[in-house]
């Protein structure tokens, strides 16, 4: 048998060596679609050998022309398998090296075991060993792993965790408050402090508020109003205020005037805006952390008659609908 490829084996036979890593990728399929397009010169002789030693298990070779060595490799145990020609030989080889033939189907570029596997399924070679059998399946199935990876990374975020991270007005925890007492204060020429009664058993939360340009210390006292309950206690020019009381005001924030509930509301009450009833509140520290008031602020407006709401959604309370005291339209309300 024709000895394996080795350094001496190079020396020895040149024109294996020549021809080795183009025609390794070639299969029958190709061989026969060059000789069907008619692409070779009539006086060139096409040789192909299988099961010579040369390449165990892999593609046949294939030899161009008058070849040296040509008869010392049939001596040898290889097998002559298509032979042509019109009756000359040639020494120039048909296709050059690293240039397939623009007729050949771009079959030239294929990896050593898809042409084992593409010549073995067309009768032109030797049945493909374990080992390439093995490495072919794990091939298959790595380009596989890729491409699942790949879409998943580019998969959308879920619809349904899209919906869970929906952020609506049922967040914030906006209470009907009473102003029991008001005063300045006393290093903060825009802020009043005041004690307001939401409803809670520990008594009124201390709030502190920049409505002095607005409002008369007398109109602040026992005034209904609705508080923005769940916000974190700060400090304001070093009063503790923990909660906002919430009013409307113009574009440029010129005019403002509170944001009342009904007459008849009870202290306490939370107000549901409509299509969101029976949503708790989300904790204080989620509020500040996820600034969700600061996302919702820009769509809590007044209605052209001074009513308020929350993208089209009503401001309720069970004695009806909440509105700025002196019915101030399109509004902002904060």
């Amino acid at each position: 048998k024709f000895p394996d490829l080795g350094a001496d084996s190079l020396k020895a036979y040149p024109h294996a060596a020549r021809w080795l890593d183009q025609v390794q990728y070639c299969g029958r399929g190709w061989l026969e679609e060059v000789i069907d397009n008619s692409v070779w010169a009539k006086d060139c002789e096409i040789t192909k050998f299988v099961d010579c030693g040369l390449m165990s298990g892999s593609a046949p070779l294939f030899f161009y022309g008058e070849e040296e060595g040509l008869d010392a490799l049939l001596s040898e145990g290889g097998k002559l398998v298509v032979s042509g020609g019109g009756g000359g030989k040639s020494n120039a080889s048909v296709v050059q090296k690293g240039k397939p033939n623009e007729n050949s189907g771009g079959n030239n570029d294929k990896k050593p075991a898809q042409a084992a596997a593409g010549a073995a399924a067309a009768g032109g070679g030797s049945e493909l060993t374990e080992e390439q059998k093995k490495a072919a399946a794990d091939k298959r199935a790595k380009k596989a792993a890729e491409k699942a990876a790949k879409k998943a990374k580019n998969k959308p975020a879920a619809p349904a965790a899209a919906a869970a991270a929906t952020l609506d007005i049922s967040a914030l925890d906006i209470r009907v408050g009473l102003i029991v007492k008001a005063w300045e204060h006393e290093s903060a020429e825009k802020l009043y402090c005041e004690e307001v009664d939401v409803g809670e058993e520990t008594g009124p939360r201390k709030i502190a508020s920049g409505l002095r340009p607005f409002y008369k210390l007398d109109e602040m006292q026992n005034r209904r109003v609705l508080v923005l309950c769940n916000l974190k206690a700060r400090n304001l020019v070093g009063f503790p205020s923990h909660g906002m009381v919430m009013c409307a005001s113009n574009d440029d924030h010129t005019k403002v005037e509170f944001a009342v509930p009904p007459a008849d509301a009870k202290i306490g009450e939370r107000i549901v805006f409509e299509g969101f009833e029976g949503k708790e509140p989300e904790a204080e520290n989620k509020v500040a952390k996820k600034k969700m008031f600061e996302k919702l602020a820009p769509d809590l407006v007044t209605d052209k008659e001074g009513n308020i709401e929350w993208k089209g959604h009503k401001a309720m309370t069970n004695a009806g609908q909440c509105s700025a005291i002196n019915a101030m339209p399109n509004a902002h309300v904060a």
